[in-house]
């Protein structure tokens, strides 16, 4: 009988936050078992699984991209012992199909209508900008939040500075009044 693995053991065993892999298995549509409380059991496919897509979203790519390439990869190995390698070097090969069935479809579509290459070719390049522009902004507000925060600490020496200053000047005021008493 295969072992079952709960959420926790799962999130152990791939590195990945529990809530990540419930959020995976809702957004790539993936069949994972129930015990019958309704509870959530991994096999070793399924961690093994999880530990593909862990691996290509290090790689950078996107869950929607990740979502065209489960069933793929699912097909080259359920229940099997394939190696972690073995199927990322099957998903390696599924987006290089990918990528090629991509660029021969851009090819098609650019001999058909060259008017909607270069809107495509527009259309990405103002991607480009855009994602330039938020960087920019991005690190403007972390500037203006350090700048804020540097503030915030001279403020607080500046009233900690007063509050000392008005504790010596009170020490100094009792001092005196003894010597007079």
């Amino acid at each position: 009988m295969e072992p079952k693995y709960t959420v926790t053991q799962a999130a152990e065993m791939t590195g990945v936050k529990s809530y990540v892999l419930r959020y995976w298995e809702d957004e790539l549509e993936l069949q994972i078992q129930r015990n019958e409380l309704g509870h959530r059991y991994y096999t070793r496919y399924d961690i093994q699984l999880f530990m593909n897509i862990k691996e290509l979203k290090k790689r950078g790519l996107q869950l929607r991209a990740i979502k065209e390439l489960v069933p793929q990869i699912s097909r080259s190995a359920p229940g099997s012992s394939t190696s972690k390698i073995k199927l990322l070097e099957t998903g390696e090969e599924i987006l290089e199909d990918t990528a090629g069935n991509f660029a021969r479809q851009e090819t098609e579509r650019k001999d058909e209508n060259p008017f909607v290459w270069v809107e495509n070719e527009k259309i990405l390049e103002f991607q480009s900008i855009l994602e330039r522009l938020i960087a920019q902004e991005m690190q403007s507000k972390n500037e203006e939040e350090e700048r804020c925060r540097s503030l915030d600490l001279a403020i607080r020496r500046q009233q900690m500075a007063r509050r000392e200053a008005a504790a010596a000047a009170a020490d100094k005021k009792s001092r005196k009044k003894s010597r007079h008493s």
